[in-house]
């Protein structure tokens, strides 16, 4: 099989993220052919950046923490196997900034991700270092064994494990943070009334009601993004944990705007706490590749 990565990790990645407008010359068409892509695929993937940003406008006006700054660690990754361009098998990793800007996106053809050893190492050098957002965690890690076995990496079993973190779960670390600070405002309220009741841009639903990951997308109000299935779905989990930044940000902001729930509840944290371990855990892990 002819590998579509080119020299290096950055070789097979989409021009999408690189060039927002598509140009759809002779050159373009080839080089996305080279990358595991087609023109065509990387306008959808394209267009659903730019939907992105219009139906985030409200949440990505909140100001990242600064505390995001402090991490100097890559950030996250999505990683998802499914059907891409003419149903073919595919891998797509995307790349999310701690801020939840998209930073990267690569899609190659299963087939050589599971079987070339040189494919599967390029893709674990996207993963290695980064936390990874875990959907479906079986399969999921089954992914990351493949991958793992076919770039004849000695390392032990389950490397990946420290991390993954649920978005599920960052969800509900966001809910359970805003009621504890709710219910601080409200007792600092019975000896000080010029304090005003808690606010926030987009209400979540209580945390024990979110059980499963479209639960979070929904709440995100965050459709199914178009493209290909396996385009679709990694986009819209990168699209989810943008949104989940965002309203965690709003959260923790609230400590810098009241010094009474900063005195109460420490200092700002840069992400919910599983997906921060994960982010720190990941930074460090670096395989021998």
């Amino acid at each position: 099989m002819t590998s579509p990565m080119g020299s290096g990790p950055r070789a097979f990645q989409t021009s999408c993220e690189e060039r927002p407008h598509i140009e759809t010359s002779r050159s373009d068409t080839a080089q996305f052919a080279r990358d595991g892509v087609t023109a065509a695929e990387c306008r959808r993937l394209d267009v659903g950046r730019r939907r992105r940003r219009q139906s985030m406008t409200d949440l990505t006006a909140v100001e990242p923490l600064e505390e995001l700054a402090a991490l100097r660690a890559p950030g996250t990754a999505v990683l998802c196997v499914g059907s891409g361009q003419d149903d073919l098998e595919s891998v797509a990793v995307w790349h999310v900034s701690p801020a939840g800007a998209a930073t990267g996106a690569w899609i190659v053809p299963a087939d050589g991700a599971f079987s070339s050893r040189e494919v599967a190492r390029r893709l674990l050098t996207l993963v290695e270092r980064r936390a990874i957002a875990a959907i479906h965690s079986q399969g999921l890690e089954k992914s990351l064994e493949r991958l793992t076995i076919a770039a004849e990496v000695q390392v032990e079993d389950g490397w990946w494990k420290r991390q993954l973190f649920s978005p599920v779960d960052a969800y509900r670390e966001t809910a359970e943070r805003r009621q504890r600070y709710v219910r601080t405002a409200e007792a600092a309220r019975e000896t000080t009334k010029s304090i005003t009741p808690l606010e926030w841009t987009h209400d979540l639903a209580d945390e024990t009601d979110v059980e499963e990951f479209a639960s979070v997308q929904r709440a995100a109000r965050i459709s199914d993004a178009p493209g290909t299935p396996v385009v679709s779905e990694v986009l819209s989990i990168a699209r989810t944990l943008r949104w989940l930044v965002s309203v965690w940000a709003e959260t923790e902001q609230v400590k810098n705007r009241r010094r009474y729930v900063r005195d109460e509840h420490g200092e700002p944290d840069p992400l919910p706490p599983q997906w921060l371990a994960a982010v720190q855990a990941a930074s460090t892990n670096r395989l021998p590749l």
